[in-house]
Protein backbone atom coordinates (compact mmCIF):
# COMPACT_ATOMS: atom_id res chain seq x y z
CA UNK A 1 0.00 0.00 0.00
CA UNK A 2 2.80 2.44 0.87
CA UNK A 3 4.20 2.31 -2.68
CA UNK A 4 0.85 3.58 -4.01
CA UNK A 5 0.63 6.53 -1.61
CA UNK A 6 3.16 8.80 -3.36
CA UNK A 7 1.31 8.98 -6.68
CA UNK A 8 -2.01 9.08 -4.84
CA UNK A 9 -0.89 12.08 -2.76
CA UNK A 10 0.17 13.90 -5.92
CA UNK A 11 -3.18 13.18 -7.55
CA UNK A 12 -4.94 14.57 -4.46
CA UNK A 13 -2.81 17.75 -4.58
CA UNK A 14 -3.77 18.21 -8.24
CA UNK A 15 -7.43 17.63 -7.39
CA UNK A 16 -7.31 20.40 -4.78
CA UNK A 17 -5.57 22.76 -7.23
CA UNK A 18 -8.30 22.09 -9.79
CA UNK A 19 -10.92 23.56 -7.44
CA UNK A 20 -11.28 27.30 -8.12
CA UNK A 21 -9.50 29.26 -5.36
CA UNK A 22 -12.63 31.18 -4.36
CA UNK A 23 -14.57 27.93 -3.93
CA UNK A 24 -12.08 25.98 -1.83
CA UNK A 25 -13.94 25.14 1.33
CA UNK A 26 -13.17 22.35 3.78
CA UNK A 27 -16.25 20.33 2.83
CA UNK A 28 -15.68 20.80 -0.90
CA UNK A 29 -12.06 19.67 -0.63
CA UNK A 30 -12.95 16.67 1.54
CA UNK A 31 -15.67 15.51 -0.87
CA UNK A 32 -13.40 15.98 -3.90
CA UNK A 33 -10.73 13.85 -2.21
CA UNK A 34 -13.28 11.17 -1.26
CA UNK A 35 -14.36 10.99 -4.91
CA UNK A 36 -10.77 10.63 -6.07
CA UNK A 37 -9.96 8.00 -3.42
CA UNK A 38 -13.17 6.15 -4.29
CA UNK A 39 -11.88 5.60 -7.83
CA UNK A 40 -8.38 4.71 -6.59
CA UNK A 41 -9.75 2.10 -4.17
CA UNK A 42 -11.87 0.66 -6.97
CA UNK A 43 -8.76 0.36 -9.18
CA UNK A 44 -7.07 -1.59 -6.36
CA UNK A 45 -9.73 -4.26 -6.82
CA UNK A 46 -11.54 -3.36 -3.61
CA UNK A 47 -15.14 -2.29 -3.11
CA UNK A 48 -15.17 1.38 -2.00
CA UNK A 49 -17.71 2.43 0.63
CA UNK A 50 -17.97 6.12 1.49
CA UNK A 51 -19.09 7.19 4.97
CA UNK A 52 -18.94 3.65 6.38
CA UNK A 53 -19.35 3.02 10.09
CA UNK A 54 -18.52 -0.30 11.80
CA UNK A 55 -21.56 -2.21 13.07
CA UNK A 56 -22.40 -1.60 16.73
CA UNK A 57 -20.00 1.35 16.82
CA UNK A 58 -20.98 4.31 18.94
CA UNK A 59 -18.47 6.48 17.08
CA UNK A 60 -18.88 8.36 13.82
CA UNK A 61 -18.04 6.85 10.46
CA UNK A 62 -14.89 7.18 8.40
CA UNK A 63 -14.71 8.94 5.04
CA UNK A 64 -13.96 5.85 2.94
CA UNK A 65 -13.11 2.18 3.29
CA UNK A 66 -11.92 -0.37 0.75
CA UNK A 67 -13.51 -3.80 1.22
CA UNK A 68 -12.28 -7.14 -0.08
CA UNK A 69 -15.43 -9.16 -0.72
CA UNK A 70 -13.71 -12.21 -2.24
CA UNK A 71 -13.75 -14.27 0.95
CA UNK A 72 -16.54 -15.87 2.91
CA UNK A 73 -17.01 -12.62 4.83
CA UNK A 74 -16.20 -9.14 3.46
CA UNK A 75 -13.12 -7.61 5.10
CA UNK A 76 -12.06 -3.97 5.29
CA UNK A 77 -8.51 -3.66 3.90
CA UNK A 78 -8.00 0.11 3.96
CA UNK A 79 -9.72 3.02 5.73
CA UNK A 80 -9.35 6.77 5.20
CA UNK A 81 -10.19 9.85 7.24
CA UNK A 82 -9.70 13.21 5.54
CA UNK A 83 -9.43 16.50 7.42
CA UNK A 84 -7.46 19.76 7.23
CA UNK A 85 -5.59 18.75 10.41
CA UNK A 86 -5.19 15.48 12.29
CA UNK A 87 -8.34 15.40 14.41
CA UNK A 88 -8.41 13.29 17.60
CA UNK A 89 -12.14 12.41 17.47
CA UNK A 90 -11.74 11.28 13.85
CA UNK A 91 -8.73 9.14 14.86
CA UNK A 92 -10.92 7.53 17.51
CA UNK A 93 -13.48 6.78 14.78
CA UNK A 94 -10.72 5.21 12.70
CA UNK A 95 -9.64 3.03 15.63
CA UNK A 96 -12.99 1.25 15.52
CA UNK A 97 -12.25 -0.01 12.01
CA UNK A 98 -10.49 -3.36 11.98
CA UNK A 99 -8.12 -3.19 9.00
CA UNK A 100 -4.39 -3.33 8.22
CA UNK A 101 -4.10 0.11 6.54
CA UNK A 102 -5.48 3.14 8.38
CA UNK A 103 -4.67 6.30 6.46
CA UNK A 104 -5.08 9.83 7.75
CA UNK A 105 -5.07 12.50 5.03
CA UNK A 106 -4.48 16.12 6.08
CA UNK A 107 -4.82 18.94 3.56
CA UNK A 108 -4.13 22.14 5.49
CA UNK A 109 -1.49 24.41 3.98
CA UNK A 110 -0.38 25.31 7.52
CA UNK A 111 2.44 22.77 7.90
CA UNK A 112 3.13 23.94 11.47
CA UNK A 113 -0.47 23.21 12.53
CA UNK A 114 -0.44 19.83 10.78
CA UNK A 115 2.78 18.93 12.57
CA UNK A 116 1.33 19.94 15.94
CA UNK A 117 -1.86 17.98 15.35
CA UNK A 118 0.04 14.86 14.21
CA UNK A 119 1.02 14.34 17.86
CA UNK A 120 -2.03 12.06 18.14
CA UNK A 121 -0.88 9.64 15.45
CA UNK A 122 0.37 6.18 16.41
CA UNK A 123 2.34 3.55 14.53
CA UNK A 124 -1.00 2.06 13.42
CA UNK A 125 -1.71 5.15 11.27
CA UNK A 126 -0.20 6.23 7.99
CA UNK A 127 -0.21 10.02 7.74
CA UNK A 128 -0.47 11.53 4.30
CA UNK A 129 0.07 15.29 4.55
CA UNK A 130 -0.66 16.95 1.23
CA UNK A 131 1.32 20.12 1.98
Amino acid sequence: MNDQLGPLAEAMRQEIKAIPQTMRQETVIRQALVCLLYQAVKQMGLVPLAGWKPPRSTRGGVDLVGVDDSGELPAVRVAFVIDPLVDLPRLKDLEWVDCPDKIVVSFSERADKVKQSSFFLTKDHTHLSLY
